[in-house]
């Protein structure tokens, strides 16, 4: 089985899964169904063909984890072959009702591909489309002096797959740029970088930086020949990646034409020319709304 160029040009995810039974192999096709995803089912025999040929399509793997999984990543490591992972854990049930993993030999916490995979622990459909993003969010951010597991056989090997990663991130990215428009974006977002998360001091510090910008798109708003829609988009970027509510940048409007309504009354002028400034609030709250829309990743 092998990734057709026809689907490649769809605007999908590509997932590739290894399943070693028909039943995983049919919930996991009804879970990926609809126009998100492409999807391949590769088998033991030919898994390894398949991620050697598609290594620069496939934007995810899903793999079972069982014995023969330290095999097939010993390879995907020599081969230099680094992807985003979702290692799916089934549990079974025994003759006692008592739930038990298909493979329980080693620590379940350390990392077996590498430190960014995602372990899923059932085949729940919100648990495995939760986990595939993920995992794409966290391969985009996977640096590229990471730890990898010593399951990699030489030193040689190892060198190879962190030359190779930066490499494979930006191609990854741009898959998903071009395949999905803003949701590229989604992923890129770190949520340990949100606002939210920064300290009293960096807070104040980005909210300063803020003002400051969204006081350069008012005063050039209204101006001919000005770089305002640049300067917008900038914007709208900066609020998207740190997560701030549209709440705060209501704030940071009306703060702003308190200012200027004061100055404006000290110069014995009439401040009804700052309602027009309404229409840059609905410009960037448009702007920030519609990127939301689509960049959020859809459940089907």
């Amino acid at each position: 089985m092998t990734l057709s160029q026809t689907a490649v040009s769809r605007p999908q995810i590509f997932i590739c899964t290894l399943l070693s039974s028909e039943s995983l192999v049919d919930l996991f096709t009804q879970i990926l169904e609809g126009d998100r995803y492409s999807l391949v089912h590769a088998t033991y025999d030919n898994f390894l063909e398949i991620v050697e040929q598609g290594k620069h399509r496939i934007d995810c793997l899903i793999l079972e984890e069982n014995s023969a999984l330290p095999k097939i990543v010993s390879h995907l490591h020599r081969e230099a072959i680094l992807l985003p992972a979702v290692l799916l854990q089934i549990r079974l049930s025994t003759e006692n009702g008592v739930e038990a993993d298909t493979d329980d030999s080693g620590p379940q916490n350390d990392s077996c591909y590498h430190i960014a995979e995602v372990r899923v622990q059932d085949s729940a459909q919100e648990g495995v489309l939760a986990g595939i993003d993920q995992a794409i969010a966290q391969f985009l951010q996977l640096s590229k002096a990471c730890r990898l597991p010593t399951t990699t056989p030489t030193k040689l090997a190892d060198e190879t797959i962190r030359d190779n990663l930066t490499t494979q991130q930006q191609r990854l990215s741009q898959k998903l740029k071009e395949r999905l428009g803003y949701l590229g974006v989604f992923y890129k977002r770190n949520p340990q970088q949100f606002f939210h998360q920064l300290s009293e001091e960096e807070q104040a510090d980005y909210l300063a930086t803020l003002k400051r910008d969204y006081r350069d798109i008012i005063l050039n708003y209204f101006r001919r020949d000005s770089h305002v829609n640049q300067e917008i988009d900038d914007f709208v970027t900066q609020i998207f990646f740190a997560d701030i509510s549209i709440l705060k940048i209501l704030e940071i409007h009306m703060e702003l034409m308190d200012a200027f309504a004061k100055k404006l009354k000290l110069e014995g002028r009439n401040e009804d020319i700052l309602l027009d400034y309404r229409l840059t609030l609905i410009d960037i709250m448009a702007h920030l709304c519609e990127m939301y829309r689509r960049s959020i990743p859809k459940t089907r």
